[in-house]
């Protein structure tokens, strides 16, 4: 099973939430935004369709499969680490969309235990990461 491009569309917006939750998205931060966007050609349409959904409650709720909650979790790590500071309120997002999609951070190998992120690990798989992401919406 893949992603759908609606899962996709979902997970990019739920992200772009994440990099607004600490108060400012760093430049890293939206080259990251920018290359999900580029990654499968989000259009002028999607981008407005997108700014539309404002409840990320109903934007998880349309995150159905293994493969997209993944994808959404890993998506969300990314984001976060881009900046190599790991926020409170990040932190906090990101337990709350965990918790919402039924996993623990320590159920994921992108978090240590107490729910910190390991910005490094998450640094030097970048490039899975993204193929990854490109292949689940292929």
């Amino acid at each position: 099973m893949s992603v759908n491009r609606q899962e996709y569309l979902d997970i990019i917006s739920i992200v772009s939430h994440l990099a607004r939750s600490d108060g400012d998205i760093a430049d890293s931060e939206k080259k990251v935004l920018m290359t999900l966007f580029k990654a499968i050609g989000v259009t002028k349409e999607e981008q407005a369709a997108m700014k539309a959904k404002t409840s990320i409650g109903s934007l998880l709720e349309e995150i159905q499969s293994d493969e997209a909650k993944s994808a959404l979790v890993d998506t969300l790590a990314l984001v976060a680490g881009a900046d190599g500071v790991f926020e409170d309120e990040e932190r906090a997002f990101i337990t709350k969309v965990m918790k919402r999609i039924g996993m623990e951070p320590s159920e994921h190998p992108y978090f240590q235990d107490g729910g910190d992120l390991d910005i490094k690990t998450v640094r030097a798989n970048v490039k899975q990461i993204l193929e990854s992401l490109k292949s689940a919406t292929a």
